[in-house]
């Protein structure tokens, strides 16, 4: 209940803002009247008593005709426009004696769901689902949920939990439905429950999305390379596919067992829609990447360790040690932590190389913007966080999060200069040596570019 008059406070405080700036009485009270009508329904559906009983019925499996669907890679509900792309048995903030299932979707609905559970391939469970998150564009939750609501059209990146009793029986499969229809007796219509791997002491990075040859296959080499010497166990990436160059690479580091890959794919209309740069002022673009991020989080669970970002981004310690001795170090000093934010050093391929000499790219450009909080990124520990987004961590209670200072480690990001969101792009500067510590990393790039018929060819477009 206090989550409910927590929103209805965000409201009435935002209101009394905005009223406050208007100089008419009876707009100022027509705002706060909304304001207070909107608490109202926010209460109401507080005290609804919610169905929390599942029942359970015997699996009588019988094929329907298929829903249509231009989707490979997401099952669309039968009677629903949520595309659902996986079933991931989660054990965090579960009542006792219960798997959880998060199914992760885009989603287009305003319905209230269930879930339909698969046990043993031989009963059904039915249970009202549970919100496990969702992904908002705008910082205050109310605000993008009236947002959303009166903006409809478009897919939400959105995270259900389906609760089910440990009877004993294994969940095999799950789906969603509208409250008002049946499960669906088509196996076809349901995901099958994945169950993370466990890897106490594991580091993993959520890397995003690879799309539309954006990649430089160079780079991304690099990039692999350094996560090795930083002690990275898995990275996981999610492939909307990619030119011959990339995949070699990308085959590379899978055989090596570095890497797993993700098929993934924009479900859905408009049909053309993309992840470029084009997309990217869109509310439905940023749905798109971040149902990415939130997935990854419930894949990498076993790990102890996850990082979240891009192939042209790396958190470097200042000490020459491996991240996972660093994380330890510092848990053990904030030993309450989900996770520690990192400061951004931002290298700028427009500037031009520091070190024209130099073969590799990392220690071509050496000239950055002096640390600052800009685009940071983190690495949260997986068993105390709800969810995370792209620049986000969500702790859950009672955990926290910390900002590691600056002279202990930072994020370098090599990019073109962000011109439509820097006021110049010539702001002040450092140089910065760091990355040649790694001696031997031109002779662990030049083994991959060996084995994958990569050249560097020192295109700085991203």
């Amino acid at each position: 209940m206090s989550m409910k008059f927590r929103k209805c406070s965000q409201t009435i405080t935002f209101a009394w803002m905005l009223a406050s700036h208007m100089v008419l009485s009876k707009k100022r009270n027509g705002i706060l009247l909304l304001a207070l009508c909107l608490c109202s329904l926010i209460f109401l559906k507080s005290v609804v008593p919610v169905r929390q009983v599942g029942r359970y019925s015997k699996w009588l499996p019988r094929p329907l005709p298929r829903t249509e669907s231009s989707a490979q890679y997401f099952v669309l509900a039968r009677d629903l426009e949520i595309y659902m792309y996986s079933a991931i048995a989660s054990y965090n903030q579960l009542r006792k004696g219960d798997i959880g299932i998060v199914i992760t979707s885009l989603d287009a609905t305003v319905q209230h769901l269930d879930c339909c559970v698969l046990l043993d391939h031989a009963r059904l469970f039915v249970t009202p689902v549970e919100e496990h998150f969702f992904y908002h564009t705008m910082d205050v939750t109310i605000l993008s949920r009236i947002h959303e609501y009166f903006t409809p059209g478009y897919y939400r990146a959105r995270q259900y939990l389906c609760q089910v009793p440990e009877i004993g029986r294994i969940p095999s499969h799950a789906t969603l439905k509208s409250s008002s229809a049946p499960c669906s007796t088509d196996l076809a219509d349901y995901l099958p429950v994945h169950t993370p791997t466990q890897f106490p002491g594991g580091l993993a990075v959520c890397a995003k999305i690879a799309h539309s040859g954006g990649l430089d296959p160079e780079k991304v080499i690099e990039w692999f390379e350094v996560q090795r010497l930083l002690g990275v166990d898995k990275v996981l990436l999610y492939d909307m596919g990619n030119p011959v160059n990339l995949t070699r690479v990308f085959r590379y580091y899978q055989n090596m067992g570095l890497l797993d890959l993700q098929p993934y794919e924009l479900p859905g209309y408009p049909a053309n829609r993309t992840l470029m740069e084009k997309d990217k002022r869109t509310h439905q673009f940023h749905h798109d990447e971040s149902m990415a991020v939130l997935e990854c989080r419930q894949r990498m669970s076993g790990f102890s360790y996850v990082m979240s970002h891009d192939l042209d981004e790396f958190i470097i310690p200042r000490r020459d040690i491996t991240l996972k001795q660093f994380f330890k170090e510092k848990m053990e000093y904030y030993q309450d932590s989900a996770g520690f934010y990192f400061d951004t050093e931002f290298f700028i391929y427009n500037w031009g190389p520091t070190n024209p000499e130099e073969d590799l790219m990392l220690t071509r450009y050496r000239k950055a913007t002096k640390p600052h909080w800009e685009c940071t990124k983190y690495v949260y520990l997986p068993a105390r966080v709800l969810s995370s987004t792209t620049h986000s961590i969500y702790p859950l209670h009672p955990y926290t999060t910390y900002r590691i200072e600056p002279e202990e480690a930072v994020l370098h990001h090599y990019r073109r200069c962000p011109d439509d969101v820097w006021s110049t792009c010539f702001p002040e500067t450092i140089i910065d040596h760091i990355m040649t510590r790694y001696t031997d990393l031109y002779s662990r790039v030049l083994t991959v570019r060996q084995a994958t018929g990569v050249r560097p060819s020192w295109n700085t477009k991203k």
